[in-house]
């Protein structure tokens, strides 16, 4: 045998591990698989200190006395003052009211907008009352798209507009009223007031806030939805014709 027989050149030698490899493929086994773990971090060298785990702050124990009542008055919600003043001092007829209406500072501090007053006379066969007048009213109250409603409103009940007595609960337009808290301060009363001096046989209230406002006002009362919900849904006009029905009959 020679030396040949025995020797292997890198080409041969390559050829050989490549039909292996083939053959391991062939036969369905494409990886190679160790069952004991591997550690694949290095392990720290015995000089190296370990690391001291990391310790979380230690707890403040110690009351903040001076922090809380800070805070609760930044948080605490300053009473507004009472609206239209004194109730003793409210006026006792619907003349006086309007005028009232339009200067009382309680009812609009430190607007810049005009206010408008109530259109109607004492004793009306319907008074209607909405949350705050139009965006452009201004000599006269709902003279836009809420006042457009209305009065298609009112021709189909066959109730002339000087047959009515309008009124707004806000004097002027008011972006986002708590409602809430202007029903608390004085505002409900205040609308009851108003609805007892113009003494009307029936009362329609367009939107939530104005049924919550004159609500045990004494006096019938349909409270419909908003004027602007009315002028866009069909099926709100419906609902609310049948009612009007209902209660008018």
């Amino acid at each position: 045998m020679t030396d040949n027989a025995f020797s292997t050149s890198p080409g041969s030698l390559a050829a050989d591990y490549a039909a292996a490899l083939d053959w391991w493929r062939e036969a369905g086994v494409d990886c190679d698989y160790a069952d004991e773990p591997r550690a694949w971090l290095r392990e720290p060298a015995a000089s190296e200190p370990a690391a001291a785990p990391e310790r979380a702050p230690p707890a403040c124990t110690a009351p903040r006395q001076a922090a809380a009542p800070a805070l609760e008055r930044a948080l605490a919600r300053e009473p507004g003052a009472p609206i239209g003043g004194d109730p003793a001092s409210w006026p006792r007829d619907l003349a006086g009211f309007r005028d009232f209406w339009l200067t009382e500072p309680t009812l609009d501090p430190g607007s810049l907008l005009e206010r408008v007053a109530p259109v109607g006379e004492v004793g009306a066969a319907l008074m209607v009352l909405v949350g705050q007048p139009d965006e452009g009213d201004r000599e006269a109250l709902l003279t836009g798209d809420q006042g457009q409603m209305l009065t298609r409103i009112l021709a189909a009940m066959g109730i002339a507009e000087g047959a009515a007595y309008i009124a707004s609960a806000l004097p002027r337009v008011t972006p986002l009223p708590d409602w809430d808290d202007l029903a608390a301060r004085g505002l409900a009363a205040l609308t009851r007031h108003h609805i007892a001096l113009a003494r009307p046989a029936r009362l329609i209230t367009f939107g939530k806030a104005p049924a919550l406002l004159a609500a045990e006002a004494g006096v019938p009362l349909l409270a419909g939805p908003a004027l602007e919900t009315l002028a866009r849904s069909a099926p709100h006009k419906r609902r609310f014709w049948h009612q009007w029905l209902e209660w008018s009959a």
